[in-house]
């Protein structure tokens, strides 16, 4: 079985994919990520690792079996394409999502005891913020609402519970899930209101489809309490952009930590970028630049979901975390 890799692979991932995987996998590191040189291996392959491909790719990987995103979100693959390609699946990974969940743990805490508002006072030598009105919120006891109870969801969701005595109120597309144990309440989007009403911290862990896209707006944003701490660990866009901006610049209360955006950087050369609207502003919101995947010796275990899924194609069972192409994740 012939697996290309579409995207760079540093040596040292090179070294433990080849380690880890049976001697029968003959993995393809091209130096050149050139469409042309994809097209020259795209014959031969059965497995394609990446996040973006061509109909002239697609077309003519005419033995590809099977697409593994190399990470969580999927939004950058061409769903309607790839509805073409009924014998190709499709799988995205969740090996990261202890990072992400760490990383909302961070901005719940830092928004909800105003760390950085301080912070940022303090390196002025103003000690005001000791006495203004602006006081930091308990997390113990209260309640967390996960909208998008997954991977990342789930995980948060426990340490909230486990170490905060939180109870969990949760939506995902199902309804279902094996944390049981975890949960509170369990439903479906038709459940969000209630979420929304009864939280005073919420999550934001939705991947972006055309279901989610700005799911939450001035409606649902007014439905929330007036202390309410929102994380969004996501994609920018499931929350509207003018609407969170009005909602906090409206709030006294309200806390926000977010590390997804609406407008990103084209270059990593040129990476001064600012949102439509001037949230850098607002006193009471942390921001991250899209950055909870960036841990310390993070390559090996992020890697650990796709070499799961190679084992698993290459002895012919059914891969993991598939996407479902229809609802786009």
């Amino acid at each position: 079985m012939k697996i290309l890799f579409c995207h760079r692979v540093t040596p040292i991932l090179r070294e433990h994919y080849i380690s880890s995987l049976p001697k029968g996998i003959e993995l393809i590191f091209p130096d050149d990520l050139s469409d042309s040189t994809l097209l020259d291996f795209a014959p031969e392959i059965e497995v394609a690792v990446g996040y973006k491909f061509s109909k002239e790719f697609l077309d003519r990987a005419h033995k590809l079996r099977h697409i593994q995103v190399p990470w969580t979100g999927a939004e950058t693959l061409d769903f309607e394409l790839l509805k073409h390609y009924p014998k190709v699946s499709v799988s995205n990974s969740h090996s990261n999502s202890l990072a992400i969940a760490e990383h909302a743990i961070a901005l719940f805490l830092s928004s909800a005891k105003k760390i950085v508002y301080r912070d940022s006072k303090m390196r002025r030598g103003d000690w005001s913020t000791r006495y203004n009105d602006v006081t930091s919120q308990w997390l113990t006891g209260k309640t967390l609402g996960v909208i998008g109870f997954g991977a990342i969801g789930s995980k948060v969701a426990r340490i909230m519970k486990h170490g905060f005595d939180m109870q969990v109120l949760a939506v995902n597309r199902s309804g279902l899930t094996k944390e049981s144990a975890v949960v509170d309440f369990l439903g479906t989007l038709d459940s969000l209101d209630y979420v929304l009403e009864n939280s005073d911290y919420l999550l934001i862990a939705l991947p972006l489809t055309p279901e989610t896209k700005g799911l939450i707006t001035k409606r649902e944003l007014a439905l929330l309490k007036p202390n309410v701490v929102l994380v969004n660990i996501g994609r920018g866009e499931v929350i509207n952009e003018e609407s969170l901006y009005e909602f906090l610049k409206k709030s006294k209360l309200a806390a926000v930590g977010s590390d997804v955006w609406y407008n990103y950087p084209k270059d990593r050369k040129k990476p001064e970028v600012h949102q439509n609207f001037p949230f850098e502003e607002l006193p009471l919101i942390v921001l991250s630049p899209h950055s909870a995947f960036k841990v310390e010796s993070r390559e090996i275990p992020f890697a650990e979901d796709i070499i799961c899924n190679l084992k698993a194609i290459y002895n012919n069972k059914k891969p993991q975390n598939q996407v479902n192409l229809e609802a786009e994740y």
